[in-house]
């Protein structure tokens, strides 16, 4: 596995929206072992996450509260799991399949034992890497958060020039203090029901970055498509997504680089 250092150092600084000392104590070493030693760091995701909300829940006196709070909040506070999915997403791009389906499977065992309207409006809402959220949409699709964040956030905007100055940085990536899912916003820009500025977007957006969110909409409509169908959901995608997107569907679908979802029922 080759990383690329420039792009790897820049997703590792946005991996983290806000975070408090729980997640600071136990999800930064995890994104330094990530870019260490993967392998290992993978085994671990799991025990990071329920370290850190536990550090985060301790009281003063030493009690664990935890239980009760995610009882009556039906969860947990979105800012630790964010942390650690974004630590995650932060290396997906760079992980082999086995690796990814290794991260992934962890990332499932904590979502899996989560009341799914809650990670729907409170964990996958949060997760920034296309790649990861398409694998994980493929998996359990009723966690998909939807597109509802770009939308809203597009109707801030009267055009597309003063949502790019407020939202998006210099290389063409979304500003991680503006936004919550830099996936979910590309996917709403580029898609034709909901916005006008696809073209726009795809001028502006980082080449590597909106590489991933078209594979990311292509794994999620075809991954589990039978082959009977392909044509008519390529068909629909010429109704909805920007024509220069559509001439990269083939490409991508004949990649296939997506999670096999029958090894994780």
């Amino acid at each position: 596995m080759r990383f690329n250092e420039k792009a790897l150092g820049r997703e590792m600084n946005r991996a983290f929206d806000t975070y408090d000392a729980a997640a600071l104590l136990q999800v930064a070493p995890l994104v330094e072992q990530l870019k260490d030693d993967p392998d290992q760091a993978i085994d671990r995701i799991f025990l990071t996450y329920n370290n850190a909300l536990n550090d985060a829940y301790a009281g003063e006196n030493g009690i664990n509260r935890r239980a009760f709070i995610e009882s009556l909040a039906g969860g947990p506070n979105e800012v630790v799991p964010s942390a650690v999915y974004n630590a995650v997403g932060a290396v997906y791009p760079y992980l082999e399949r086995p690796q990814r389906d290794k991260a992934l499977r962890q990332i499932l065992n904590i979502l899996d034992g989560i009341n799914y309207r809650y990670v729907q409006s409170s964990h996958t809402p949060f997760i920034r890497e296309p790649l990861l959220l398409a694998d994980i949409t493929i998996c359990r699709g009723i966690y998909w958060p939807g597109l509802e964040e770009g939308v809203n956030l597009m109707k801030r905007y009267s055009c597309f020039a003063e949502l790019k100055e407020k939202t998006i940085d210099e290389e063409g990536l979304f500003r991680k203090n503006k936004v919550k899912s830099d996936f979910v916003l590309a996917a709403a820009l580029v898609h034709g029901k909901n916005s006008s500025w696809g073209n726009d977007y795809i001028d502006t957006a980082h080449p590597e970055f909106l590489n991933r969110v078209f594979k990311g909409i292509v794994a999620i409509d075809f991954a589990r498509t039978p082959p009977e169908e392909f044509e008519s959901i390529a068909k629909e995608f010429h109704e909805v997504w920007p024509e220069r997107f559509c001439k990269r569907i083939e490409p991508i679908r004949q990649e296939a680089d997506w999670v096999d979802y029958s090894r994780f029922r």
